[in-house]
């Protein structure tokens, strides 16, 4: 597995709640505190499973952020 931060990781599972269009900065922030407490309790291989954040989730955000 690549050597992926925490930081990466939240952040590409809350991209694909950005694109809701009626999603709201309050339940993001809500989403980022559960994605958090999740990292914490089941570290970073149990989060990206929960996550379902599969190697092609993760070339997709990474190019997505690219542009």
């Amino acid at each position: 597995m690549a050597g992926y931060t925490r930081e990466f990781l939240i952040d590409a599972y809350l991209w694909r709640f950005t694109k809701i269009p009626s999603i709201t900065i309050e339940k993001l922030l809500g989403l980022e505190e559960i994605a958090n407490k999740t990292y914490d309790t089941y570290g970073k291989d149990k989060f990206r499973d929960y996550a379902s954040l599969d190697a092609e989730y993760l070339r997709n955000y990474k190019a997505d952020i690219k542009r």
